[in-house]
């Protein structure tokens, strides 16, 4: 944060006790969870290959995924609000490495530092239609992350059952104790330096899309088996 934005002691004690809340709710849920994973040899590829990749999810759904993929030195850019502080706490607690910035404030250092970062071979996760929506709309930085950096995309879909949608911009998803949970890891798409934004985001949210579809349609089934 800016030195004047820096908060005060009242606001340090709220956000320290809310972060412990959140991450004790959160770690209890998502540790019940029964997770099914599909394509996480992919992640594991974009990992290996060290030469750098860019995770996309939907912001309503990171719970899961954030929990499952912990301790795996994944970086992800988070905004610098009050309310980024706080998911940005939860990420460092999972292992997460993280960029501040967004498109209201310092959003030029973040992309630049993030491309940097790309370039040597990270992987980040990103949320490209956060920090404030519109939900399910992929945003240009994404798109310009991808087609700078030259690094694949690799979009992931979830699907959980049962769960509560919060009332949220997002509809965030919380799971019940011991849900059932599937995340698809898709496969990589690649963005031309030259392509139209318009229709690299299309194909981004395409592909987000059709990985939460196949998440569903194994939810189903072996929801359906049992």
């Amino acid at each position: 944060m800016e030195e004047h934005d820096k908060p005060g002691l009242w606001d340090r004690v709220k956000t320290e006790l809310i972060f412990r809340v959140l991450w004790l709710v959160s770690t209890v849920l998502a540790a019940s969870v029964r997770f099914t994973v599909d394509g996480w040899e992919r992640l594991e590829k974009l990992i290996s290959d060290g030469r750098g990749g860019i995770v996309v999810l939907w912001h309503g759904v990171t719970m899961l995924p954030v929990y499952y993929c912990r301790n795996m030195g994944l970086y992800s850019i988070v905004s610098l609000s009050r309310d980024g502080e706080l998911q940005n706490r939860i990420l460092r607690s999972r292992g997460f490495r993280t960029i501040r910035g967004s498109s209201a404030r310092r959003g030029m250092r973040a992309l630049l530092e993030s491309i940097r970062r790309l370039k040597e071979g990270a992987v980040m996760a990103v949320t490209p239609d956060g920090p404030k929506g519109p939900a399910r709309k992929v945003q240009p930085g994404t798109v310009h992350l991808a087609q700078r950096s030259g690094c694949p995309v690799l979009p992931v879909g979830v699907a959980c059952r049962p769960c509560r949608r919060l009332a949220s911009w997002d509809s965030h998803l919380v799971p019940w104790p011991f849900a059932k949970a599937v995340i698809v890891f898709g496969e990589p798409l690649y963005l031309a330096e030259d392509e139209d934004e318009k229709n690299a985001a299309e194909r981004i949210e395409d592909a987000i899309n059709a990985a939460e579809r196949r998440a569903e349609d194994i939810l189903g089934r072996e929801s359906g088996s049992e």
